[in-house]
């Protein structure tokens, strides 16, 4: 059996996900604020002692997942300072800790460290100054690692997801359905998890996977304006 480590497990995906990965035979140890490993992952202390448990529970990782994401959808100028520190530490920093400290358990064949990140990794958008950035910042950490660690183990795996059916943002997901039914671009959350454990099981794996639903048939992007 193998064993994998989502991080921001009880997210609209990462719950989604969790059930694929149990079906395929993985052992799960979940971190989240309310399930498995309680963490919340604005505090080093607890991570910190997430880690630590970890340790005790696992010799060794074949697939760590950093699945934990706060959107911060305002301007800049309405940023208090905590939400800022929020979001880098939610988005970026936690992230990676928990690659730097769990890659010793981690240097073994077809290890993977899978980073889901996001289009907004991509494309600068007004009103989302603070989600962007955290974006690219994960999305650079998550492709300089493919290069650092190129021709070893773990191998990474950047995510860069567009808009998926979840309750991730300030829009509900009855919302977002209703957009995708007058044809807004939205994946739905089955293709998204189809997606994932495709590229988990292949023996061929991309730095980076661009998935847009725009570009699969899931109705019209515009950028926000």
């Amino acid at each position: 059996m193998k064993t994998a480590v989502l991080v921001g497990a009880t997210g609209g995906i990462a719950s989604q996900l969790k059930k694929s990965l149990e079906e395929n035979d993985y052992k799960i140890v979940s971190v989240s604020r309310t399930k498995g490993i309680i963490c919340d992952l604005t505090d080093k202390k607890q991570i910190d002692e997430a880690l630590k448990e970890i340790r005790q529970e696992v010799e060794k990782i074949d697939l760590l997942i950093n699945a934990s994401g706060v959107a911060t959808y305002k301007n800049l100028i309405n940023v208090f300072d905590e939400e800022m520190i929020d979001a880098y530490m939610i988005n970026v920093i936690a992230p990676a800790i928990f690659i730097r400290e769990l890659i010793p358990l981690m240097s073994h064949k077809n290890a993977l460290v899978v980073n889901i990140g996001s289009g907004a990794g991509t494309i600068p958008m007004k009103g989302r100054s603070i989600y962007c950035s955290t974006k690219y910042a994960l999305r650079g950490l998550s492709l300089s690692l493919s290069e650092e660690y190129g021709g070893k183990y773990p191998e990474f795996s950047h995510i860069t997801l567009g808009s998926t059916l979840t309750d991730f943002g300030p829009l509900t997901l009855e919302e977002k359905q209703k957009q995708a039914g007058s044809g807004k671009a939205y994946f739905p959350i089955e293709f998204v998890i189809r997606k994932l454990m495709e590229i988990i099981k292949s023996d061929e794996r991309e730095p980076e996977v661009v998935l847009f639903p725009s570009e699969h048939g899931f109705g019209d992007w515009k950028k926000p304006e």
